[in-house]
């Protein structure tokens, strides 16, 4: 059905573009030409065109410049009349070559604009920007340096500092939506219901602090609206919005400057901590990473995994992590409430077709008891 529809919208570009009128054209000069030539070769003795359908063939042949020459018009009314059908049908030709290239390359003007539609699957995308994105960008580049996924840019950002980006980072695999990412059409052109994962930033380029995390919860909610399945992480500023978000159903929450507190802390009583921290974390050459436990691995002990995965890969496993059904948004939404972002949520839920009572959650265990059973679906978080 999809495919369909795409087709359909060509045909339709095309029509806009007077391609189809061309190409009308183009076949009425091949009907016609190709019938003159056979008429006026009819009663010649020495014609090599026998019947129509050689001559719809030679005509073809002649108005694609192939020319194989095994087909002549034999007469010297035949010939004027194949001259005149080659000059008419060389300048359509070429228009018609002209308006198919500009089409093209007006579609990449406009997808170096933002204003096109994302064709990626399965990619990331990541709205919003702040003075943290271009490091954030450069650390998710490194860290998918194997895979290549492809990311898709949703912001206001102009189109010469979306290049600036590109090059600096080398990063052909780079879309850009230009627009509110809050809005609708603006997630359908990052092709929002085919991502993998979402990733919101406050978006400080016009915003405060309190206006960005606002915007990012109801971007949060927009998104799962759109598409259920996609997992949306949230990168808010202010602590007492972590709510709005757990009512947006994020999957996951990230607050700026959350554990500053503790490395602080920790650089005068522990400073080995924030140290090894730094190294384990360091952008360039990330320690951590995440992998399915093996099926063999399933059903066994913890102690198991943790000693075949440093015997065999050199690698401690620190935890594991498993996406499980949590309580759902319907515990953080009062019924009597009269906060209308909650309304809003509800309302909204409502017309997607949702139960406010579904939800996911990661529920992480750091170094579980070596007995642990290890579960389907499970994840190690192993430090390399």
């Amino acid at each position: 059905m999809k495919i369909i529809h795409e087709i359909l919208g060509w045909i339709r570009r095309l029509r806009d573009e007077g391609v189809l009128g061309l190409i009308i054209i183009l076949w009425a000069i091949l009907l016609v030409g190709g019938t003159a030539v056979y008429l006026l070769d009819f009663g010649s003795e020495n014609r090599s065109i026998t019947n129509i359908f050689e001559a719809f063939y030679w005509a073809w042949v002649t108005m694609t410049t192939v020319g194989f020459g095994d087909l002549t018009p034999a007469t010297p009314g035949a010939r004027i009349a194949a001259s005149i059908m080659m000059f008419f049908s060389m300048a359509l030709i070429s228009f018609f070559t002209a308006t198919i290239s500009s089409i093209f390359v007006a579609r990449k003007i406009r997808e170096g604009k933002g204003l096109e539609k994302i064709n990626y699957t399965d990619h990331y995308v990541i709205c919003g920007w702040n003075d943290l994105a271009d490091e954030l960008l450069d650390a998710f580049l490194k860290q998918d340096n194997e895979e290549q996924t492809p990311i898709v840019l949703v912001n206001e950002l102009s189109e010469e500092e979306i290049d600036a980006w590109r090059s600096k980072l080398n990063a052909s695999h780079l879309g850009f939506v230009r627009g509110d990412f809050t809005q609708d059409q603006i997630l359908e052109k990052a092709n929002i219901r085919k991502a993998r994962a979402v990733l919101i930033l406050p978006n400080l380029i016009k915003l405060s602090k309190a206006e960005a995390d606002e915007k990012t919860a109801l971007a949060t909610y927009s998104i799962k609206a759109l598409a259920p399945k996609a997992k949306v992480y949230a990168y808010i500023l202010q602590h007492e919005n972590k709510s709005k978000l757990r009512r947006a159903k994020a999957d996951g929450i990230i607050v700026a400057d959350e554990f500053g507190p503790f490395l602080g802390a920790s650089q005068l009583h522990n400073p080995g901590i924030p140290a090894f921290l730094s190294e384990m974390l360091d952008a360039d050459q990330s320690r951590i990473q995440t992998k399915a436990i093996p099926d063999r691995m399933i059903g066994k002990s913890y102690g198991e995994l943790f000693t075949w995965s440093f015997e065999e890969h050199n690698t401690t496993v620190m935890g594991v992590y498993l996406e499980e059904t949590s309580a759902g948004i319907g515990d953080f939404l009062a019924a009597d409430s009269g906060d209308y972002l909650d309304q809003f949520i509800a309302a909204k839920l409502k017309a997607a077709g949702r139960g406010v009572n579904e939800g996911q959650k990661i529920k992480v265990r750091i170094n579980p008891e070596k007995d642990y059973v290890l579960k389907s679906g499970e994840q190690m978080i192993l430090l390399k």
